[in-house]
């Protein structure tokens, strides 16, 4: 185990039911104690899978899945080359079959220990020169084994990849390394994945996390036929004529197909075209994969964990899902990978700079996309561990995807302390529903209606509210309806310029019914079908003008004075509450840290946290509660820590005394009605 595998490793990841569907995954969100229960929670990740303390570590934190391992396209076809062992494969040894063994016997000694395991599947990228026919182009034609893959799915590659409009396939690079990419249109690329997943699990993973989830505007027959086949069903004769110039549909072949996964149009240039291609792809993209890796993978193996690693820094428009209806994001997956990349961390992101390092609103986005199913958000920060560990379990997910340094002494410690407070105190998380005041609406349907300024706004305003330590949860704007509205006591609507019919008059009767309202920009001026709407007025709507700090300010004054929580904190706390039976939970988590330069401490010993003392609490309570005991619970605190508290107007009145990085404060109540 001395070769130096360094791949990453994630643990505790999942699950929903692997048949989860997508209003089911709504439901998860809504009453998570029937969905959530008993869901692992336990996480980490490495970059070093060979490292001699790995498997030592894995014994003494026992994380409940482990993810490590390369399979897919880009392995096989690059696994023989020596510059695997480096980035980006990063291989323990070059050799197909020598690295299949290793992961294999890796696999066996890891599930001696009681966890699971799920593998990276590398999924449209291919190392491969199409003019020098080297790489996966190479092994493609010459070097196929039979005998572990099976017979070749079709006899010409090209029919596999992704191809401009003249059949030319389309030629990439990355870490200076020329690359290709698999068409999912392609029935015989579809088969060639299915063969590979057999073998990934024949070597003995519990699941799949696929990579390069990419679509690079690909014209070839297969994507023609499909995106002709779906503009017939959306599009009538005379609209096709109308918005896309195409008399006649049957043969047209289209020069360029712009759908780029990830990307989003240029709103000044963009034509008719690429909105609609970019809504046929993510829809398309999504169907293909689920063949795969639900329908093909789940008859391997009907409990097989299916996960996306993608890209959303901090919600950025190149979500690679941006375009994907929520009645389909992450439809029947197991948990999400979302990469911040360097959004979080860098030159002009620190401290002094306004910048605290939080993915919060990224996780907060993500969590209500996914149902509240599992998210980890992969940062770039091989310093801050126990905050990025803090900050995904309190916002109900696994805590960081990348830089998790376990070699470094510190980081050893501080990632087994954070997952063994995990399993010490998981009553605190299972059976949990959030329990937040303020609905921030995500204006996705703005957003595919060419206002990309709409997210702009979304993003500014909400990382000020949660600067404000005031308890937010995103709302889609898919998912606006009486029942989802009627869990808040306000919302607001960041320049959400395109409501449906249904969705604004919910929000109306919300309002008329006492919630509040507030409007930041152009609200519901544009219906369903894209035409301006001439009355989109909300009688009661409260408007919030300014610079968005100032904005955030009156939102929290506002609520305040009608019951809302509120924490006086400084700008570096970050809060989230959830509810249990006879239990409410508030998380608190502190990003402030000593940032002054020190040559003499690296990696994990460079978060010197600073203490947050004396934060006092107002939390709204559940209607009818009372409030028996308040308990702190904190990873670097020998025992719980019971303190004093009061009960006024609806609201529990307490002082924590100080909170070192994060702090989990357990509100143990009954009902006053006797109830239990």
């Amino acid at each position: 185990m001395k070769s130096q595998f360094c791949l990453l490793f994630l643990a505790g990841i999942v699950v929903a039911s692997a048949t989860t569907s997508a209003s089911g995954a709504d439901k998860a969100l809504e009453h998570p104690a029937e969905k959530l229960e008993q869901r692992p929670r336990t996480f980490f990740v490495t970059r070093s899978l060979g490292h001699e303390r790995l498997l030592p570590y894995l014994e003494e934190a026992r994380p409940e899945i482990v993810q490590f391992g390369n399979y897919g396209a880009m392995f096989h076809g690059y696994a023989d080359d020596p510059k695997s062992t480096k980035t980006p494969m990063m291989l323990p040894v070059s050799g197909e079959r020598a690295a299949l063994a290793f992961q294999k016997e890796l696999n066996e000694r890891v599930h001696g220990l009681g966890l699971k395991i799920v593998g990276h599947f590398r999924l449209t990228k291919v190392m491969a020169d199409w003019q020098e026919q080297t790489g996966f182009v190479d092994y493609y034609n010459t070097r196929w084994p039979d005998d572990l893959l099976g017979p070749k799915p079709h006899p010409r590659l090209i029919d596999l990849l992704q191809r401009d409009a003249d059949g030319k396939p389309i030629q990439l690079s990355r870490y200076e390394n020329a690359q290709l990419a698999l068409c999912l249109s392609s029935p015989h690329a579809r088969q060639m994945l299915k063969q590979m997943l057999k073998i990934a699990v024949d070597h003995g993973i519990d699941g799949v996390i696929t990579t390069y989830n990419y679509r690079q505007s690909c014209a070839c027959p297969h994507c023609q036929a499909a995106f002709r086949k779906w503009l017939a069903e959306k599009l009538t004769p005379e609209q096709l004529q109308s918005r896309l110039g195409i008399p006649q549909l049957d043969g047209h072949v289209f020069r360029s197909i712009p759908v780029q996964i990830p990307g989003y149009p240029d709103s000044a240039t963009a034509t008719e075209l690429d909105w609609l291609a970019m809504e046929w792809g993510a829809s398309h993209f999504k169907q293909m994969y689920d063949e795969v890796f639900l329908d093909y993978g789940r008859s391997l193996r009907k409990d097989l964990m299916v996960a996306q690693w993608n890209h959303l820094s901090h919600v950025s428009l190149n979500e690679e899902r941006m375009f994907l209806p929520k009645q389909q994001w992450g439809q029947g997956e197991d948990y999400f990978w979302y990469s911040g990349g360097a959004s979080f961390v860098g030159k002009n992101l620190s401290l002094k700079d306004g910048k605290a390092g939080d993915a919060w609103l990224s996780s907060l986005y993500a969590r209500e996309l996914s149902g509240g199913r599992p998210v980890v958000m992969g940062k770039y920060d091989g310093i801050r561990l126990a905050a990025s560990m803090a900050e995904g379990y309190a916002l109900n997910g696994l805590g960081m995807g990348r830089y998790m340094r376990f070699e470094d002494p510190t980081g050893y410690e501080t990632l087994a302390r954070y997952t063994n407070f995990m399993h010490a105190y998981r009553k605190l998380y299972d059976g949990s529903r959030p329990h937040s005041d303020v609905a921030l609406v995500l204006p996705r349907q703005s957003v595919w209606n060419r206002h990309p300024e709409s997210l702009d706004d979304f993003r500014e305003l909400g990382q000020a509210l949660v600067e404000r330590q005031v308890l937010l949860d995103v709302l889609a704007d898919e998912s606006i309806s009486p029942e989802r509205l009627s869990d808040y006591p306000a919302i607001v609507l960041p320049d959400a310029t395109t409501l449906t019919s249904r969705q604004l008059a919910s929000v109306r009767d919300y309002a008329a019914s006492g919630g509040r309202v507030f409007v930041r920009g152009q609200i519901s001026t544009i219906d369903e079908s894209g035409k301006s709407r001439t009355d989109s007025q909300i009688d009661g709507a409260i408007p919030v003008a300014g610079e968005f700090r100032v904005a955030a300010d009156s939102i929290r004054s506002a609520i305040v004075k009608h019951g809302a929580s509120e924490i006086q904190a400084p700008w570096t706390i970050r809060a989230t509450a959830y509810t249990q039976p006879s239990r409410t939970v508030l998380h608190l988590v502190n990003y402030d840290r000593d940032e002054t330069p020190n040559k003499q401490l690296k990696g994990p010993e460079l978060e010197r946290p600073v203490l947050a003392e004396k934060i006092a609490i107002r939390l709204r309570l559940p209607a009818e509660t009372a409030v028996r005991a308040v308990t702190i619970h904190r990873p670097d605190q020998e025992k719980p820590l019971e303190v004093p508290f009061s009960q006024r107007d609806g609201r529990l009145v307490v002082n924590v005394p100080e909170v070192l990085v994060y702090a989990v404060i357990s509100v143990e109540h009954t009902q006053t009605d006797g109830r239990d």
